[in-house]
């Protein structure tokens, strides 16, 4: 395991994110809203976080890319543990229009989770970006 106690809290704190963001996207309104934070502002959300508790200090743009494409792979992991499932459950119980994708995924387990990790890395790499831009803004108000 891991001897960084602030990676396990990173992970924590983002799979609870993105476990909630995987209840709140069941509502179809808030979908795309939802799944836009969950690509670009997990890592922004983390950063000011642990800034705000004085858990991050001194923040270099190695680590802000590091927090942001961690942040963003762990809460997109979060997310599909809660969305897909429950997505898939209101489509057995509803028939809902907008979960109908849910049930044909649902049969290829190894096409789902293919598409969980390609999602999870799309997720980190534009996360990456954003922590770049977070700590770029942060080192630039800082002079």
């Amino acid at each position: 395991m891991t001897k960084n106690p602030l990676f396990k809290i990173i992970t924590i704190i983002c799979l609870l994110t993105g476990a909630i963001m995987g209840v709140l996207a069941l509502i179809p309104f808030l979908s795309f809203l939802i799944l836009m934070l969950l690509l670009f502002a997990i890592a922004p959300f983390v950063i000011i976080y642990f800034k705000h508790l004085n858990i991050i200090n001194d923040l270099e743009i190695e680590q802000g890319i590091f927090y942001g494409g961690i942040s963003g792979f762990i809460a997109f992991l979060g997310f599909s543990i809660t969305f897909f499932p429950l997505a898939f459950l209101i489509n057995v119980i509803f028939k809902v229009q907008s979960f109908l994708w849910v049930g044909v995924v649902f049969k290829s387990f190894i096409f789902l989770m293919g598409i969980i990790l390609f999602s999870a890395l799309l997720s980190a790499l534009l996360n990456m970006f954003s922590g770049f831009l977070t700590t770029y803004i942060y080192q630039t108000f800082k002079k």
